[in-house]
């Protein structure tokens, strides 16, 4: 594929591309640059068969499934390096917070088969390794080794909820957070997403079964 100026991103897409960057005070390599530019256009291929994504316009890609994931990793992360995006369908924000920092270790979880096919193209396309488990979150196995679950489209279901817990999993949510406090969580930190009023992300750790207890019993 022929890289443009700005690794791979040209013309309009390279100016949304740098204002986005300054917006989310994000510089991207041009490494970064052409990954995303290869998973939208594997994005917009694979979309015409399988029902991937809404969003038709390319700033609204780069903002929404690029850009917001990149940011979190930035500011939620620190120093962890494993990760599970359950309900991942086509692959944000984990595939594109793998792009942003490829070291991550990445499970995908995504109960579409379809999607899941997806997700393994698009992976070996880009060059990144990933583990795709085919599955519901509840019934994956090696939670053992994830340090952070990661939510965006999915809720996360009350049996999924108690594996993690019991864990001390904690729980990345680029959605609302409300009721997980009677699931056993608690906010540890929330920032709201540059260029939105109302679209936050938000870091919940998991309250040991003996600290309700104790409440309970203060109570």
């Amino acid at each position: 594929m022929r890289k443009g100026r700005g690794g791979g991103v040209t013309g309009g897409e390279g100016s949304a591309l740098l204002q986005l960057e300054e917006a989310f005070g994000l510089e991207l390599t041009a490494d970064q640059k052409h990954r995303v530019r290869v998973y939208i256009e594997q994005l917009r291929r694979w979309n015409r068969h399988i029902n991937l994504t809404s969003i038709d316009r390319v700033e609204e890609h780069l903002r929404l499934n690029f850009f917001e994931a990149f940011w979190a990793v930035r500011e939620f992360l620190g120093e962890r390096v494993g990760l599970a995006d359950v309900g991942t369908g086509a692959g944000f924000p984990g595939l594109a917070m793998k792009i942003f920092r490829p070291g991550l270790a990445v499970t995908l979880i995504e109960p579409n088969y379809k999607k899941a096919v997806f997700l393994k193209e698009t992976a070996r396309t880009l060059a990144l390794t990933v583990e795709v488990f085919v599955g519901k979150g509840e019934e994956f196995s090696g939670w053992d080794q994830v340090e952070l679950a990661v939510f965006r489209a999915l809720r996360p279901p009350a049996a999924l909820l108690r594996v993690l817990r019991s864990r001390g999993i904690p729980l990345l949510l680029f959605e609302g957070q409300e009721g997980l406090a009677d699931a056993g969580f608690r906010l540890s930190r929330e920032a709201r997403v540059p260029l939105s009023e109302h679209r936050y992300v938000r870091l919940l750790e998991s309250v040991p079964a003996s600290s309700d207890e104790c409440g309970q019993k203060q109570g």
